[in-house]
This record gives structure tokens, C-alpha cells and sequence, in this order.
């Protein structure tokens, strides 16, 4: 999506093009902010050639990041050599207040948690999420689970984003500084010592250093690689879990769990297979209506069914999941 204001045009990035992630730095000294985050960027980017949008505040980075072949591709698509990226996120008006909200994409749905004016997480979806995907989301930023999912919100797009990077990454700044630091210092030893045999260590030693830097940098470059691949198939991992559409057994069994009287009742057999479930309960006293009751209040359950064990003090409970 191109706009023009101007005489510049805007290349709006959308939400489910983007990778995004909030960076607290409030651990380490400002000045080693942008190089610190240009380390963690290179850590967890997913793509070889990437472009990021990073938005400060305080010591948070709020950063989205996006292939460069894909946007490379779509410019020359358009028939455009150059425009401003912009996230659509930053084209969406943030939350004043602390909370959660499900908003409307260009493409898609985004789920979106904001503290103190800052999107700490988000999490991009095709279509509307169910309530199970949605309470995965609040649980994992730690948030209690709810009973529905909520309204999507649709908000315009702003005529101005409401977060502007503050420059490029100090990291090339900081290493030209340093250049311009030494090569200070050697015109300062020629000029006002002379020491034509000291300037060469000097340099003999600077070769050496550039030398280590180099070798170094090869020694680790294999490793970078394999944290970059590691994480993108994590990503596909992730990607593949979200595609079962029951919870997991462990779950299943904690909310069968809570719904068991406090009088001794137990489990004793356990049988689950695409989306069916079977278990048996013993307890001193047996009321099949209470625990049909029980289970049917669950929401992912429904055909909840009792029946008799040929044990004593045995009920057999079958039920389907949502």
C-alpha cells in the first residue's frame, strides 16, 4: 500500500507481513542501547536479509521486522525504486490505557497487549481467533483466562505514525567513531612525537587486533547461522502446533481435575483420541447427574455421557470436545 504526502511515498507493511517483539535494555547503560539491539535483532530474525522499524521508549524497543527480498519484490512489482516503510501497526492508534484488545488488520486479526503506552506482545492471526487460541495468548503474557473472545476493533489508519525511529543503529555510527578516535591519536604521535618506530607497533599491533576481529568473526559465523535456522524452524514448529484444533491432554486432565469433588474421587482409567474423551472415576459415593452436571459446565465439553462399572463405586464419564 503506497500513499504519497508530500512529494514522499509510504509503504505500509502489513501486520501479518511483520515479526514482532519488544527489547528491555533497562539492565544496560543507554550508550550501549543500539548495539545491544542490533545483536538481539541478529539473533532472532528468522530471515538472511531483513528491515526493521524500531520505535523507543525509555529503555524499551519496540521493534517490527520484515524480509527485504519480499519488500524488494513488491517495489519493483509497483514500480517503485524507493519509499518509507511503515509497519501497519504504527498506523493503528495505540492504547492510552494498560490492556488487552483484538484488532482489525489490513489482512487478518492482531492480538495486542499494551503497558505504560508500550506493546509489549503481539500475535498476528488470519482469522478471528477461538477462545482457546485467545486464552493461550493471555496466558502466556499472564493474564487469567476469560469466558468469550473479544470484539475486534477497527480503527482507521493514521495520517502520521505515532512512533518514529530516532535514527539509524549506533552500530556503523560507533565503529566509525572509533576510527576517527585512533586516527586521531596517530596524527597526534606524528606530529608532536616523531616516533616514527612506535607509530609502526602502534600499527603493527592495530593489524593484529583487525586480524583477531576477522578470524573471530568467521569462528562465529556458523554459529549465528545455526541460531538463525534454529529459531525459523521454531517458528514453523509453533506454526504447526497452532494448527490442532483440541488442547492438550495435560490440559484436559487439569480441567477434569478441578471439576472432581473434594471427597476422595479419583481417576483411575484414561482414554483420548480426536476429540473424544473416556475416563473412569472412583469415589465413596457415586451421583452419575452430579458429575454429568460437572463435565457439561466445561465449556469445551459437550454429549457428556455416564454410565456403570461393573467395580463398585466406579462411573465410567464420555464426553466430545468442542
Amino acid at each position: 500500500m503506497v500513499s504519497t504526502g508530500r512529494g514522499r511515498r509510504e509503504w505500509v507493511i502489513a501486520r501479518g507481513l511483520c515479526h514482532y517483539r519488544a527489547f528491555s535494555f533497562t539492565d544496560i547503560p543507554s550508550a550501549r542501547w543500539d548495539e545491544a539491539l542490533t545483536h538481539k535483532i541478529r539473533q532472532w530474525s528468522p530471515f538472511q536479509e531483513y528491515v526493521t522499524y524500531v520505535v523507543w521508549k525509555n529503555a524499551q524497543a519496540q521493534v517490527w521486522l520484515w524480509e527485504r527480498k519480499q519488500q524488494l519484490q513488491a517495489f519493483e512489482q509497483a514500480g517503485i525504486k524507493q519509499a518509507t516503510s511503515l509497519p501497519e501497526a504504527v498506523l493503528r492508534a495505540r492504547m492510552e490505557q494498560d490492556g488487552v484488545r483484538l484488532l482489525q488488520c489490513l489482512t487478518g486479526v492482531e492480538g495486542q497487549v499494551w503497558q505504560q503506552g508500550i506493546l509489549i506482545a503481539s500475535r498476528w492471526w488470519l482469522n478471528q481467533p477461538n477462545l482457546l487460541e485467545w486464552n493461550n495468548f493471555l496466558r502466556a503474557r499472564g493474564f487469567a483466562i476469560v469466558e468469550t473472545v473479544p470484539d475486534i476493533v477497527e480503527l482507521p489508519l493514521l495520517a502520521q505514525p505515532w512512533g518514529r525511529p530516532r535514527g539509524r543503529f549506533a552500530g556503523t555510527q560507533l565503529r566509525q567513531e572509533r576510527l576517527w578516535v585512533l586516527a586521531g591519536a596517530a596524527i597526534f604521535i606524528l606530529l608532536f612525537s616523531w616516533q616514527l618506530i612506535s607509530v609502526w607497533k602502534w600499527q603493527q599491533s592495530l593489524t593484529e587486533v583487525q586480524a583477531r576481529i576477522d578470524a573471530l568473526s568467521t569462528e562465529t559465523t556458523p554459529i549465528l547461522d545455526a541460531r538463525t535456522q534454529t529459531l525459523a524452524n521454531k517458528t514453523t514448529v509453533e506454526r504447526l502446533i497452532g494448527l490442532n484444533r483440541y488442547p492438550s491432554q495435560l490440559e484436559l486432565m487439569a480441567q477434569v481435575a478441578e471439576k472432581l469433588p473434594r471427597n476422595g474421587a479419583k481417576l483411575v482409567e484414561w482414554f483420548y483420541q480426536s476429540g473424544e474423551l473416556r475416563f473412569t472415576v472412583e469415589s465413596a459415593a457415586i451421583d452419575p447427574r452430579f458429575y454429568v452436571e460437572a463435565f457439561q459446565s466445561v465449556a469445551i465439553f459437550h454429549e457428556v455421557k455416564s454410565e456403570t462399572n461393573n467395580r463398585p463405586n466406579q462411573i465410567v464419564m464420555s464426553m466430545k470436545l468442542k
